[in-house]
């Protein structure tokens, strides 16, 4: 949140923050919906991949200065997709979509059948879109937002955390089976540091 006075706006749209402070200011998706999706699947991919290789007895360790365990953090990467998935259905991008908390979680066999049943569902609502450019507006809780804007949210966060899987498994000694590198998170407005603290 930016805040002057009693007046503020939420920090998650940047536009909103530029229109707040004054700046001539215009941030865009830079990959299209397409490209966001082809990178959403191959980042769900990875994020599978990686879960694979931590090791049984270490998938209740918890992250850096997280209160989050190694298997918490690959449910959410797949409830984040999930609620993609809800939004693309017509449903608001509420706080609760946005926390990505999973009702249960999923032990690595269950991931990779939800994790199917994601793309598929991203396969299928692609190939059946209406609006290829993802102009339709999506009611947030920062405010109206394009499905495009929400779709590039959506992979950005997912390719961040898939960012950590991979130090974690440099954190074990075990090298990221065919690790994700610059030019999959190329044009993506990813965070300059894998974990903020």
């Amino acid at each position: 949140m930016v805040a002057r006075g009693s007046d503020y706006v939420f920090g998650q749209d940047l536009n909103d923050v530029a229109r707040f402070v004054g700046l001539d200011y215009s941030a865009t998706p830079e990959l299209s919906p397409q490209e966001l999706v082809e990178r959403l699947e191959c980042i769900l991919r990875a994020a599978l991949r990686f879960g694979s290789q931590i090791p049984a007895d270490r998938l209740d360790d918890k992250l850096p200065n997280r209160d989050r365990t190694y298997q918490a953090l690959l449910n959410h990467i797949f409830e984040i997709a999930a609620g993609f998935l809800k939004i693309t259905g017509g449903a608001s991008m509420t706080g609760k979509i946005a926390a990505a908390v999973p009702d249960l979680e999923r032990d690595l066999t269950a991931l990779t059948t939800h994790s199917n049943e994601i793309v598929e569902g991203l396969d299928v609502w692609w190939s059946a879109r209406e609006d290829p450019q993802c102009t339709r507006d999506v009611d947030t809780f920062y405010g109206t937002q394009s499905l495009h804007a929400v779709l590039e949210r959506i992979t950005w966060h997912c390719a961040q955390h898939v960012r950590q899987l991979m130090m974690v498994l440099e954190m074990l000694h075990i090298p990221p089976d065919d690790p994700l590198g610059g030019q999959d998170f190329e044009g993506l407005p990813m965070p300059i540091d894998v974990w903020d603290g």
